[in-house]
């Protein structure tokens, strides 16, 4: 069925980016979503065929997998390269060319990591915060446009890239860590932003929101 207003979400195929997905079908958008097999964004050359492609939207949700644990002196130089690409220029170059339509709504998910950073996630930790900054200025520019911008910096969350990074516990040793006995599940970052888009919420705008169940212990 085809609906008026349309949406991107970037690796909404599991996940985040799909509980994401499915909270916009309830919404009735045209859905646009992509794998890491239909979009790889380390690929540039990928990435500016799909732009062609998706010119415009009503909704905009950049999301990625994350890189792999490593400390600085870990990183190699093709890691660096991956995961600027990745992590930062696609989304960089989605911002710029892809026309996010009046009233429209821009999600970058992020990390608690651009918050307080992890010492074996540089590459996370870094790239995620200088896309930070872009939104950030992305965000200003467009509000006479009404475009809502929100980065969604995550804290821990149950999905696979979860328990990839956490393969020697089990989901009751995982959930025992957190201070509120249990730790978010895609879901719930599903109706925080269908519930932002469904009531119109346009005031909280050009903001960072941490949603990490309250482990944070940073005041901003």
């Amino acid at each position: 069925m085809t609906y008026k207003k349309k949406a991107i979400v970037i690796a909404g195929s599991r996940g985040v980016g799909k509980a994401i997905a499915e909270g916009l079908k309830d919404l009735k958008y045209n859905l646009v979503i992509t794998s890491s097999k239909s979009l790889d964004t380390s690929n540039i050359n990928n990435v500016e065929d799909f732009i062609k492609k998706n010119k415009s939207t009503d909704i905009l949700v950049l999301n990625t997998g994350g890189p792999p644990p490593k400390k600085l002196n870990e990183v190699t130089k093709s890691e660096w390269e991956k995961y600027f690409n990745q992590l930062f220029l696609s989304f960089v170059l989605m911002l710029k060319k892809i026309k996010v339509r009046k009233n429209g709504y821009v999600f970058l998910i992020s990390s608690l990591h651009i918050k307080e950073p992890k010492d074996n996630m540089v590459i996370s930790n870094s790239m995620r915060l200088a896309m930070s900054s872009i939104l950030k200025t992305y965000g200003q520019e467009n509000l006479k446009n009404n475009i809502t911008t929100l980065n969604l910096a995550l804290g821990p969350i149950y999905t696979d890239r979860f328990k990839e990074l956490n393969k020697n516990k089990n989901r009751k040793q995982i959930d025992k860590s957190h201070p509120l006995g249990r730790i978010g599940n895609p879901m719930e970052i599903s109706k925080i932003v269908k519930s932002i888009i469904k009531n119109e919420i346009k005031y909280l705008n050009s903001q960072t929101i941490v949603i990490d169940g309250g482990i944070s212990k940073s005041l901003f």
